[in-house]
């Protein structure tokens, strides 16, 4: 096992049991007067991230990542030899990847959703950083890097 403690793994479920893992941001929902649901919202709406995995047979949780261990859960089921990663939200799902692929397909969304980017006269240099995916970028970057060092 990975070590890391997935919140959403049923009994029998390791990270083997996944083909390809998906990280949305995701929100709480009120249904009715008691009940409470997740869904998949905007990166700038979102409460926390959930990550899914494919068993073949459709999607399931895997992980509702708290504060900032997002990063952490998808490094430790990057060492699922076979696993690929993707981001999926309202408006988008990139291509399945590496891990490090992902965090590419982040920096490119990010860069492309910056206005004036192109254009330095009009760029601010925090524009990125303040971007709603730039902190799961860096948790990825930040695991991968841990990953490598261990």
């Amino acid at each position: 096992m990975s070590g890391f403690s997935f919140n959403g793994f049923v009994a029998g479920d390791t990270p083997a049991t996944f083909t390809d893992y998906r990280v949305s941001p995701v929100k709480m929902i009120r249904e009715g007067t008691d009940a409470e649901a997740i869904e998949v919202c905007s990166p700038a709406g979102r409460a926390f991230w959930s990550i899914y995995g494919d068993t073949g047979a459709g999607w399931r949780l895997v992980h509702d990542a708290e504060a900032d261990d997002a990063g952490l859960a998808l490094a430790a089921l990057s060492r699922n030899a076979a696993a690929r990663f993707e981001y999926a939200d309202l408006e988008t799902v990139t291509v399945a990847g590496t891990l490090a692929d992902l965090a590419d397909r982040l920096a490119e969304r990010i860069h492309d959703e910056i206005p004036g980017y192109d254009n330095p006269e009009d760029f601010r240099g925090d524009d990125f950083d303040a971007h709603p995916l730039s902190e799961l970028r860096e948790q990825i970057l930040e695991a991968i890097e841990s990953e490598a060092a261990a």
